[in-house]
């Protein structure tokens, strides 16, 4: 049985879904790979980076980590690379005419 939710917890879901249609559009992967190397240690000597992982659905994959001194150069292109095959998953079905 589904159990009914508080209005709150709806708010929060909604929220999440939101957040997730946000990054998934197209657009997205093209300014992340754009400004992923304003990350690196290049960028970041002596300051750091938090991050954290988060599922779809919301599930913490882990908790916020500072990255001291940046993401190094093979962590950015490994982005990179992750980005550019998300995108090619992404965009892999097109309407009908369109050219790839």
């Amino acid at each position: 049985m589904i159990q009914k939710q508080t209005k709150v917890q709806r708010i929060a879901e909604l929220e999440r879904k939101l957040w997730e249609a946000e990054a998934s559009q197209i657009h997205v992967y093209h300014f992340a790979a754009g400004s992923v190397d304003k990350a690196s240690t290049k960028h970041l000597m002596a300051s750091g980076v938090v991050i954290t992982l988060t599922a779809l659905g919301g599930r913490e994959i882990f908790k916020p980590v500072l990255i001291r001194d940046g993401l190094s150069d093979e962590t950015i292109a490994a982005l990179k690379a992750d980005f550019v095959r998300s995108y090619e998953l992404a965009t892999i079905l097109r309407p009908k005419g369109a050219k790839p």
